[in-house]
């Protein structure tokens, strides 16, 4: 479907009806918006959206596990939502001249990956300008962000459980301190009922029996 040349403004939901669509060519049109329902077309091998005025790609594209070239050059894209790298399929991605700050590192794990161009957005920090014009450096740039955040979470998995180690010998150490608490009252209360006057009448008795040898029981 060529669609290219017009003047609209967005994907609407009903483009999810067309799920035996290959090729859908929106080229150089108005459009700021792309419905959800586009992650329907699971069948979707081209989809082109370059000049337009879209700032943002729904995660629902990670649907279109089919798709091998994905174009949205000359838009406003500041990032890729990381469903992207469910997109087995992929071949070619072109970005040229948006507003990207990031590209997400999921992308590196598709095995077909073998064009990335993101030239003309000065923001992305992360593939820095001179490794921009070779889809290789771009895509080991990816590899290299991919790995440090793979071991970032380990990190903070490792972490987790420490703090919730901590949490649960806190929680012991209170509760603890609460049963001495109790213990300590109960001890208390005993020492102050027990018959201190009785025992030591008996304790007089008994040595007083014991001078005249008698025996009190």
């Amino acid at each position: 479907m060529d669609l290219s040349h017009n003047k609209l403004v967005e994907v609407e939901a009903d483009f999810g009806k067309l799920n035996l669509l290959s090729t859908l060519n929106l080229n150089n049109n108005l459009i700021t918006s792309i419905h959800p329902n586009i992650g329907l077309c699971i069948r979707l091998k081209t989809l082109n959206i370059s000049g337009n005025r879209i700032g943002e790609i729904p995660k629902q594209i990670g649907k279109c596990t089919l798709m091998e070239v994905f174009k949205c050059n000359d838009n406003f894209l500041e990032t890729l939502p990381p469903t992207f790298g469910n997109i087995v399929a992929l071949r070619v991605l072109e970005l040229q001249n948006n507003k990207l700050n990031s590209l997400p590192p999921e992308i590196a794990k598709i095995p077909t990956i073998r064009e990335i161009h993101c030239d003309g957005n000065p923001n992305l920090v992360m593939v820095p300008d001179d490794m921009r014009a070779t889809s290789d450096m771009v895509i080991w740039a990816l590899r290299l962000h991919r790995d440090h955040q793979a071991k970032v979470e380990v990190k903070v998995a490792h972490y987790n459980e420490l703090e919730e180690e901590t949490r649960e010998h806190e929680e012991t150490r209170l509760r603890l301190k609460d049963e001495c608490s109790v213990i300590e009252e109960e001890v208390k209360t005993l020492e102050e009922s027990r018959p201190t006057g009785y025992i030591s009448f008996k304790t007089k008795a008994k040595q007083y029996a014991a001078r005249v040898k008698c025996i009190v029981s």
